[in-house]
C-alpha cells in the first residue's frame, strides 16, 4: 500500500535511502500513494517489525496490487472513508484514530479506494522475522490473516503505539522490548484474525526451577549486552511467545522489566562500593546512554545515580 524508505546513516553523517516495496503491481513494481514521514530504520537499536509513519490522502485507490508482507496500518490522526470492492458489492468503512486495517501477504487483494487525509503507522510483518521470532513455534510462524478494515482492537493499538514510542525515544531498552512487542502483536493477530483454525500448540504451565535458574544466570552474566528475547527463549528451547508468558508467571514481571531491574540492582551495588563514573556505569550495564540510565534509575529507586552514590 506504500513504498517504505529505510534511512541508513553511513560514514561522517552521509545518508543513504534504501527502498522496500511493501505493495507492488503485477510486475513487482512499487506503488507509491503516500507521503513518508519517518522509519524505524537507521541508527536505533530497534529489532522488532519494521514500522513506518506515512500520510495518506487526500484521496487514492488501488486496483490490482500485491503485498510482500502481512501489513498492519494503524490510523493515528485524521479521518478517512474507505471503500472495498468485493465482487459486485462495495463495503464502506470509516478510518478513525485508534482503528487499524490488516492485509495478508500476496496478490489476492481486494480493490480499495479512500478519501480524507490520515496519519498512519504501518507495521510490516515479514516471513523472515516471523521465522526468527517463532522459530520454536511453527503454529505462530505463519500469519495467514483475514483482511480487516478499520478494526477497533485496543490491545493491538496499545502494542503498536508502544512500538512507536520506543522507536521515537531511540530504543533505550535495546532489542529485548522491541522483540517482545513484535511477538505480542503476532500472537494477538494469530489468535483473533487468522484464517488458520488449527489450535496453537500449548506448552507446560510453568518454567521448571532449572529453567528459571538457567535464564537468570544467563541474564546476570550478560547484563552489559544487548540481550534479546529470542536468545533468552533459546536458553530453554521455547518460542519467544510462550517463554514470555511462562517467564512472567514464574518471576512476576515480563523479561524486559526483569532485565532492567537487574541492571538497576547491579548499578546500586557498583555505586555503593566504588567511585565509578555514571557514564561508564551506564555503558557497562547495557544502557543506550547516561540519560536513559539516569531516568530508569530514578524511576525505580526514587533518586538519581549521583545522589545515590553520594549517600553510600
Amino acid at each position: 500500500m506504500f513504498r517504505a524508505r529505510i534511512v541508513v546513516r553511513c560514514g561522517r553523517g552521509s545518508v543513504q535511502h534504501g527502498c522496500v516495496a511493501l505493495a507492488v503491481d503485477k510486475h513487482h513494481r512499487p506503488i507509491e500513494i503516500s507521503t513518508f514521514r519517518w522509519s524505524s530504520g537507521g541508527e536505533t537499536a530497534w529489532a522488532g517489525f519494521p514500522i513506518e509513519s506515512h500520510v495518506l490522502g487526500p484521496r487514492g485507490q488501488l486496483g490490482e496490487f500485491g503485498i510482500d508482507h502481512a501489513l498492519l496500518g494503524l490510523c493515528v490522526g485524521g479521518v478517512g472513508k474507505i471503500q472495498i470492492r468485493d465482487w459486485k458489492a462495495v463495503r464502506r468503512v470509516t478510518s478513525l484514530p485508534g482503528r487499524f486495517s490488516l492485509l495478508g501477504q500476496g496478490f489476492e487483494q481486494k480493490p480499495v479506494a479512500w478519501s480524507g487525509t490520515r496519519e498512519m503507522l504501518f507495521v510490516a510483518i515479514g516471513a523472515e522475522q516471523l521465522e526468527r521470532f517463532m522459530s520454536q513455534d511453527p503454529d505462530l510462524a505463519c500469519l495467514n490473516v483475514e483482511p480487516q478494515y478499520a478494526v477497533s482492537d485496543p490491545h493491538v493499538v496499545a502494542l503498536v503505539l508502544n512500538m512507536r514510542d520506543e522507536i521515537q525515544a531511540g530504543c533505550p531498552t535495546g532489542q529485548l522490548y522491541g522483540e517482545a512487542l513484535s511477538v505480542a502483536v503476532t500472537a494477538r493477530l494469530r489468535t483473533r484474525y487468522s484464517r488458520d483454525t488449527t489450535p496453537v500448540r500449548r506448552y507446560g504451565l510453568a518454567l521448571s526451577p532449572m529453567q528459571v535458574r538457567r535464564v537468570r544466570e544467563y541474564i546476570q552474566t550478560n547484563l552489559a549486552s544487548n540481550i534479546g528475547l529470542v536468545e533468552l527463549a533459546d536458553q530453554v528451547n521455547l518460542s519467544p511467545h510462550y517463554f514470555s508468558m511462562l517467564f512472567k508467571h514464574a518471576l512476576g514481571v515480563p523479561p524486559h522489566h526483569y532485565v532492567l531491574r537487574e541492571r538497576i540492582h547491579e548499578a546500586q551495588r557498583q555505586l555503593a562500593v566504588g567511585r565509578i563514573s555514571i557514564s561508564e556505569l551506564a555503558l557497562n550495564l547495557g544502557f543506550s546512554d547516561q540519560s536513559h540510565f539516569s531516568q530508569a534509575f530514578r524511576k525505580m529507586t526514587g533518586t538519581t545515580p549521583k545522589r545515590y552514590q553520594s549517600t553510600c
